[in-house]
């Protein structure tokens, strides 16, 4: 099944890339040339054309954006090579790079792909998925990235850069009705303050009623209201310029419609039971509880300063301050008690700050030698607690083994870096990239567990119990180490480029969290390292009509932080790993109003050792890492035209998963089955500014798993959108 599929897309890119480049004949000469237009990247916090920069990396400008009727990370995740998101909630969104990435909740612990909005660092994982607001371009890049973005971006960077002010007077106003009775309204205005002054607001809102429903009361699952706003103003002085700018951002959302889904390592008994309990039930109908929640409240400051006064060099500083608080609350299991033996009832709430300083000298646009050097300073107090009411019965577990407990984590996190990285040419066709990064992380952390019934029904209830007790703890930690890159490309011929890479990455130990002992509560897992070795090509042909980037990539990690729920407790533990596979990205422009193009992803991730926890040997050798698909592929079509007195564009997207594990333990329960997403868009607009667009998503209507946590050898999932549809005006005024 797998070599047919990978077959059969492959031989879908081919004829996406390969087989249309003959139209390219078809182009007469009084049409004028056709080509794709340069795409320009910050990846190497400078801008560069996509083409000139030795990494691995996709970009989705505004336009794109639109046209894929993006409204979040999750909806551009899945469009880029070797890219998985997952959620588990608002709080907690889980994005792997080439099977790198992290499912920790811990408040001492960092992610595993470094996530920047305006170039700064966002530490807790709750604060980036926030929804897209008035967006310029999102820059996905593949591979560690230790040098310019450090601790946590040891898998990659999602870099999300927003518009800022214009030199103008602007405004743009749109209303939005959809699917599960969605609607919505965004706002943007732009002014021109003064001479050398501008500003610029922008805000949506945006409510649904949830596509899918709690089963007793009828209410609504996975819906709810959305607010966000930012506010940003820019002062050109002389060799001065400053941006400064505020952001809020609000959710008030349902919680997860969770079910099970059956495996063949299910036992019998209990798939006689759910399937009774579940009746006649589609995958988005479910008894989680109606009183599940997802909230969350973000705000910020940044402030960039630039002088540009040197000969030489311009120097950069960027502070910001930002504040986020999330709460939810989860039914994991989606089965009435005592219908089924197990309730779970999971209640979470986090509260973090976060300060971050970066000084950066960078050299002056024309250079010789292009080089960046800088410090960084990054601090931030998380607090946390998790409650969870369990019931349980027999056969899953005596009912003593229920109970109410809670862990509290209280961390202090900080990090110091100093960095620097040049981009040296020679002999005409060469260049050579070295950079470095030194990093020192320090954590601090009081733990705390409870048993809420006070020791009233012995052993402390699940998770604690039976084999762990409470306990209040503190402890802390340094880490510290050095991180590099080194490339060395060539450009034989105009418009083709070759690179090999060596690229160090670093994740700082953690603290875990709901930690079955003291003695593990205080016990830091490890820093991951990670070597990725590259070779790869940027390259366009035919005359500037067809872009064809490859990359083949080794990545051996050295430590890496595993988490896997067994049963209901947390196993955290360490292990070694190896990543090999390839990627390819390809657009052509088939004439002067459509472009075609898609990518391609071929992964073979796995185990190189087993793992062991406390007393607890985990026997991962050999599986493959969670969320890495063998193999996944994008196509679309996109096009512009004049039509009817105005622009009539278009675009049609497919992307394609193979079928992954969703945890290191490869379990049956935690199989996702492949699947694919088709989405399409079409508008036309006025020369007056008036458009209007209409858009669909998950046109085949799939039904496909967005999370999933095991359990007596059920996969308790969460199934996501199905077939939905929106239209959109808006005027520009």
């Amino acid at each position: 099944m797998r070599k047919t599929a990978f077959s059969a897309s492959v031989a879908t890119l081919l004829l996406a890339t390969g087989m249309a480049v003959p139209a390219m004949a078809q182009t007469t000469p009084t049409e004028g040339a056709v080509t794709l237009g340069d795409v320009v990247v910050t990846a190497q916090r400078r801008e560069q054309s996509l083409q000139d920069v030795p990494i691995a990396v996709t970009a989705f400008n505004a336009e794109t954006l639109e046209r894929t009727a993006a409204t979040g990370i999750q909806d551009v995740a899945g469009k880029a090579p070797g890219v998985t998101l997952t959620q588990f909630n608002i709080g907690e969104p889980q994005i792997f790079i080439r099977g790198v990435g992290t499912t920790s909740d811990s408040a001492a612990s960092d992610p595993s792909i470094g996530v920047s909005i305006d170039e700064v660092s966002i530490g807790r994982a709750g604060a980036s998925s926030m929804a897209f607001l008035d967006v310029e371009r999102v820059e996905i890049l593949r591979g560690p990235q230790g040098t310019l973005y450090g601790r946590n971006a040891s898998g990659g960077a999602l870099n999300v850069y927003t518009k800022k002010p214009r030199f103008e007077n602007s405004a743009q106003l749109t209303g939005r009705l959809g699917s599960f009775d969605e609607r919505g309204v965004e706002a943007v205005l732009n002014r021109q303050l003064g001479e050398d002054t501008a500003g610029r607001l922008a805000l949506r809102w945006n409510q649904n009623d949830g596509y899918a429903k709690n089963v007793p009361t009828g209410r609504g699952l996975e819906g709810g209201e959305q607010f966000g706003l930012r506010a940003q103003v820019l002062h050109n002085a002389g060799d001065w310029s400053f941006l400064g700018g505020v952001d809020y951002s609000k959710d008030d959302m349902q919680g997860h419609a969770r079910v099970p889904v059956l495996a063949s390592s299910t036992p019998p008994a209990f798939a006689t039971l759910v399937n009774n309990l579940r009746a006649g039930l589609s995958v988005r109908q479910s008894f989680s509880s109606a009183d599940n929640y997802q909230k969350r409240e973000n705000w910020g400051l940044t402030g960039r300063a630039q002088w540009s006064g040197a000969e030489h060099f311009d120097v950069i500083s960027l502070t910001s301050y930002r504040d986020n608080d999330y709460s939810w609350r989860d039914n994991l299991g989606g089965l009435p008690f005592p219908g089924f033996p197990l309730s779970v009832d999971d209640r979470a709430s986090e509260a973090a700050k976060q300060f971050s300083q970066e000084f950066r000298l960078t050299s002056k646009s024309g250079s010789s030698i292009d080089w960046v050097a800088g410090v960084y300073m990054f601090r931030e107090e998380v607090e946390r607690s998790e409650r969870f009411v369990v019931q349980t019965a027999l056969p899953i577990a005596p009912p003593s083994f229920g109970g109410d407990t809670t862990f509290n984590q209280d961390a202090t996190n900080s990090s110091y870096a100093v960095f620097g990285q040049a981009t040296i040419p020679f002999a005409n066709i060469w260049e050579l990239t070295a950079g470095a990064r030194w990093t020192h992380d320090e954590r601090e952390v009081h733990q705390v567990a409870l048993d809420n019934e006070n020791g009233a029904n012995a052993p402390p209830g699940i998770p604690l119990g039976p084999t762990g007790s409470p306990y209040n703890v503190t402890a802390d930690a340094t880490f510290e180490e050095p991180t590099w890159k080194l490339a060395l490309a060539v450009e034989p011929i105009d418009n083709m480029r070759f690179y090999v890479s060596y690229d160090r990455g670093y994740k700082a130990g953690a603290f875990p969290s709901a930690a079955q002992t003291g003695a593990q509560a205080t016990k830091p897992l490890r820093s991951e390292l990670l070597d990725n070795y590259e070779i790869g090509a940027k390259t366009t042909l035919a005359g500037g009509r067809l872009r064809l980037n490859a990359a083949a990539f080794m990545l051996d990690y050295t430590d890496l932080q595993v988490y896997e729920l067994l049963g209901l407790t947390l196993v955290t533990s360490n292990a070694e790993a190896e990543v090999r596979g390839f990627e390819v990205e390809t657009a052509l422009a088939v004439n002067h109003n459509v472009t075609i193009g898609g990518s391609y992803t071929q992964l073979d991730a796995e185990y190189t050792s087993n793992a062991v926890s406390g007393a607890l040997a985990l026997p991962y050798k050999g599986n493959k890492l969670p969320r890495s698909p063998e193999s996944q592929f994008t196509l679309y079509a996109d096009g512009q035209w004049d039509a009817f007195g105005g622009t009539l564009s278009a675009r049609a997207d497919y992307q394609w998963t193979n079928d992954f594990y969703f945890d290191p333990s490869n379990a049956p329960e935690v199989l996702v089955p492949s699947y694919g997403l088709i989405s399409a868009f079409a508008s036309w607009e006025a020369p007056s500014g008036l458009k209007v667009s209409v858009y669909g998503k998950n046109l085949g209507d799939e039904e496909y798993q967005q999370h999933i946590i095991k359990n007596a050898s059920i996969g308790f999932s969460v199934f996501g959108a199905p077939r939905s549809f929106g239209v959109a005006v808006s005027k520009t005024f």
